[in-house]
């Protein structure tokens, strides 16, 4: 038995644009000037700091309550799994290991981008509401995990705190570079150039 731990956006799943546009529309309701380009470079950053640095002073708490009814409530942006997502997942599962992933993102938000990319039945379990290192504190309650695949450089605090390896994924902000400096044995595109390293990696001790 193993398990592969996961970040959720921009890894698993791409829920930029639903991010983006409720992000940008409780800006518009506290009347801050805030455009896409600003919010961009955040993307995989708890939305509540993200307000705070690009509005200092802001009343995060309502600048939160404002987003999430934005984004709870748009049924229209689509969210769409990351490549070779589906396939890594399933050869987990084929495998005899087990996938959960550990987010940034509220936990309602982050089973409700999954039940939404068509990846819930997939992903064993979810737990929502950390990042960067304090991922790390569910990881360690993990006994069996083999890595920790993220697109953030963040990430790699999370899986060094959890002491498993860190797998980058180069399709959010952060580069093959970027990621490997941040810690990375490995660093891929496409979720699929995992299967291998996956394959050849020690198994935990079953005690």
């Amino acid at each position: 038995m193993f398990t592969v731990g996961f970040d959720l956006d921009m890894t698993l799943v791409d829920t930029s644009e639903r991010i983006l546009r409720a992000g940008l529309r409780a800006f518009e309701e506290f009347g801050a000037s805030v455009d896409r380009a600003q919010v961009v470079p955040f993307l995989g950053v708890p939305m509540a700091d993200v307000a705070e640095a690009l509005v200092p002073g802001i009343d995060t708490e309502a600048y939160m309550r404002a987003y999430r009814l934005h984004y709870d409530h748009d049924d229209a942006t689509a969210v769409p799994v990351m490549p070779g997502a589906r396939e890594l997942l399933d050869h987990i599962h084929v495998t005899g290991g087990t996938a959960v992933v550990v987010s940034a993102k509220q936990h309602a938000a982050a089973e409700r981008a999954l039940v939404d990319a068509g990846l819930a039945d997939r992903v064993d379990t979810v737990w929502g509401d950390l990042f960067a290192a304090r991922k790390g504190e569910a990881l360690q309650d993990i006994d069996d995990l083999v890595a920790y695949v993220g697109d953030h450089v963040e990430d790699a605090k999370a899986a060094a705190a959890g002491g498993c390896p860190f797998i980058g994924v180069t399709t959010g902000v952060f580069v093959e570079a970027e990621l490997r400096a941040a810690g990375a044995v490995l660093a891929v595109r496409d979720l699929r150039e995992i299967i291998d390293w996956l394959d050849a990696a020690p198994r935990p001790a079953v005690l």
